[in-house]
């Protein structure tokens, strides 16, 4: 599940919506805002809250918001119920008794990383509700200071034993937040990582169930590959070298899935996509470093047309002509394409 964050004093309400609007076309179902940041006039924050919340509403979007004890008192728990919140994320300020008796109200979240046994006891002694309950972990501003992945794991896969949804962060690589602009991962390997790219690695090995944007935005060429992969496409971004009329296609990964080479299953059979001659000559027959994307030329014989992705460095071939590469920031992603049956596409990196 995707979701982003939107923080109501960073930009434009118009420029909030906009994208909002964007991340439901990529698969978006939730947004994180804070109520946590410095605000001279309490009315013109719960102004800029309810835009958002109705935008939310209007899309069929959740509403978490970030809040502490002393921020509660400002806003009032009916006025956060009024105006469309339906979740809070109660980090300090909150006893045990009075996160057991919201969690009756809405979603509760908490935090992951220092939520313990003892204090989860003590939770349950008071009855809290735990479906309605879940456990995010941070972000982490600061260069060096976010989380190490294993720990991260361990924290995990106790939590979803006890029956509580797991969340974390990723970075956006669009505009960057404000003070640092160090982008807002949890996972500190992926401060520099392609949002993507995190977002795979995190749903698939790291036992966990939400995962949020954590930066302002996402890249257009990011919003891309969430979109595709909504549908289950993995889309690779690649410096195109020579024109290929398949570069548009969606393509299938063989079943017999090979060791060195990514295979597209359709793009020797499908004649009708073909706008080049029906002979493709020999042409940019180089060294094949990992990622590079090639065709047959009539040199291989029957295998003429067939589209490849290196896995490993190859050496050059007459055979095979370079039409492409991906680009070094999507070259993990090769490690998921790589499964046999799995769907992959191409975007032009800009």
């Amino acid at each position: 599940m995707l979701g982003i964050s939107i923080f109501v004093a960073d930009r434009s309400l118009e420029d909030n919506v906009r994208y909002m609007e964007e991340m439901k076309a990529a698969g978006c179902t939730e947004i994180f805002t804070s109520l946590h940041m410095p605000e001279d006039d309490i009315g013109q924050l719960k102004e800029k809250l309810l835009e958002i919340a109705n935008a939310a509403r209007r899309l069929g979007m959740d509403l978490m918001a970030d809040i502490s004890g002393k921020a509660l008192e400002k806003f009032s728990f009916p006025f956060l119920l009024e105006a469309g919140v339906t979740g809070l994320r109660m980090d300090f300020g909150f006893s045990a008794v009075e996160i057991a008796a919201y969690s009756h109200k809405m979603k509760i979240a908490l935090n992951a990383s220092t939520l313990t046994p003892e204090f989860l006891a003590a939770l349950q002694e008071h009855h809290i509700c735990l479906d309605n309950i879940e456990a995010w972990h941070n972000y982490y501003p600061r260069p060096e200071t976010g989380l190490d992945k294993e720990a991260f794991i361990a924290k995990n896969r106790w939590l979803q034993a006890e029956g509580i949804t797991t969340m974390a962060f990723i970075p956006g690589d669009g505009l960057k937040r404000k003070p640092l602009f160090q982008s807002l991962p949890t996972l500190e390997k992926h401060r520099n990582q392609s949002s993507f790219l995190a977002y795979l690695e995190l749903e698939k090995d790291c036992a966990v169930d939400k995962i949020f944007v954590g930066d302002l935005t996402l890249s257009e060429g990011s919003q891309v590959q969430f979109q595709q992969y909504e549908e289950g496409i993995i889309s690779l971004r690649v410096i195109q070298e020579l024109p290929y009329a398949l570069w548009d296609k969606v393509h299938l990964n063989r079943l017999d899935a090979a060791r060195d080479v990514v295979r597209s299953e359709t793009a020797r059979t499908d004649q009708e996509r073909f706008v080049m001659t029906r002979s493709i000559a020999p042409m940019h027959t180089y060294k094949r470093p990992r990622g590079t994307v090639t065709v047959d030329n009539y040199l291989y014989g029957r295998y003429e047309h067939e589209l490849q992705i290196t896995l490993r460095d190859l050496p050059a071939h007459e055979a095979v002509n370079v039409i492409g590469h991906v680009i070094e920031e999507d070259l993990p992603l090769l490690d998921y394409v790589r499964q046999g049956g799995r769907r992959f596409s191409f975007t032009a990196a800009t």
